[in-house]
C-alpha cells in the first residue's frame, strides 16, 4: 500500500479545518443553545419550586385558619348554648315567680273573698241574734232583765283585778239598754260603791244598741256587760278563727 503524504497532509489539514468551523459555527451556538435551555430549565425549576413553597405556605395557613375558625365558631356554640341555658332558667325562674305571684294573689283574693262572706254572714248574724234578742226581751219584764244584769255584774266586779277597779274609779257613765228606775239605780250606785273605792259619782244613759245588759264607761277603762258586747267578742272570735284556718286552707 502506498500513502500519499500531500494527501494525507492535505485531508489532515480538511479535518483540521472542518473541525475547526465545526467548533466555531456549530458547537459553541448548539453548547451556547443547550447552555442557555438549561439555565431557563433552571429558572423554570426554581420558581417552580418557589410557587411550591408559596403554595405549601398557603396552605398550612389555610390549614391554621380552618382550624381557628373552628375553634372559634366551637367556643361560640359553647357560649351559645350557655346562654341559651341561663335563659332558659332565666325564663324558668321567671315563670316559677309569675306562677308563685299568681297563686299568693289567687289565694289571697279566696281569703279575701271569704273574709267579705264571712263578716257579711256575721253582720246578718248578729243582726238576726240582734232581732231575736230584741223580740225574746219584749216578751220579759224589763224590771227582771236589769235585775239580772245588776246581779251578773257583780261577780265581774269582784273577779277584777285592784288595778282595773282603779281605772273604773272617779266619774262612770252607766249605759243601760233600758231606762233604770230609781230603785235600780239606787241598787247599782250601792253596787258599785260597795266594790270600789272611793265610790264614784254615776251618771245613767240609755242606749238601746246595747240590747239588754249594763256598761261601765270609766274615766280611764270600759266594762262591757250586755248583749251587744257578747255578739262583738263571737264575731271576734269566728274572725279569728278564720285567719287561724285560712293559711292552712290557702
Amino acid at each position: 500500500m502506498h500513502l500519499d503524504w500531500s494527501t494525507l497532509a492535505l485531508q489532515t489539514v480538511n479535518v483540521l479545518v472542518l473541525l475547526w468551523l465545526l467548533r466555531r459555527y456549530l458547537f459553541r451556538p448548539v453548547a451556547e443553545m443547550i447552555a442557555a435551555r438549561r439555565r431557563a430549565a433552571e429558572a423554570l425549576l426554581a420558581e417552580a419550586a418557589e410557587k411550591r413553597r408559596a403554595a405549601e405556605a398557603a396552605a398550612e395557613e389555610i390549614a391554621r385558619r380552618e382550624q381557628g375558625l373552628a375553634a372559634e365558631a366551637e367556643q361560640q356554640r359553647a357560649a351559645a348554648e350557655e346562654g341559651a341555658a341561663a335563659e332558659r332558667a332565666r325564663l324558668l325562674a321567671v315563670a316559677e315567680a309569675d306562677i308563685a305571684r299568681i297563686r299568693a294573689e289567687a289565694a289571697s283574693a279566696i281569703r279575701r273573698d271569704r273574709t267579705g262572706q264571712r263578716r257579711t254572714l256575721e253582720a246578718e248574724a248578729r243582726d238576726l241574734a240582734a232581732t231575736i234578742a230584741a223580740r225574746l226581751l219584749a216578751r220579759v219584764p224589763g224590771a227582771a232583765v236589769s235585775a239580772a244584769m245588776l246581779t251578773s255584774l257583780a261577780p265581774v266586779l269582784a273577779a277584777l283585778p285592784a288595778e282595773q277597779r282603779g281605772a273604773l274609779g272617779g266619774e262612770i257613765e252607766v249605759v243601760s239598754a233600758a231606762a233604770l228606775s230609781p230603785t235600780e239605780q239606787d241598787a247599782c250606785t250601792a253596787l258599785l260603791g260597795r266594790v270600789l273605792s272611793p265610790p264614784p259619782v254615776l251618771r245613767f244613759r240609755v242606749d238601746p244598741r246595747l240590747l239588754a245588759g249594763i256598761e261601765l264607761h270609766g274615766t280611764h277603762a270600759v266594762l262591757r256587760q250586755s248583749w251587744r258586747a257578747e255578739l262583738e267578742r263571737l264575731a271576734h272570735e269566728l274572725r279569728q278563727e278564720d285567719e287561724d284556718v285560712a293559711p292552712v286552707l290557702a
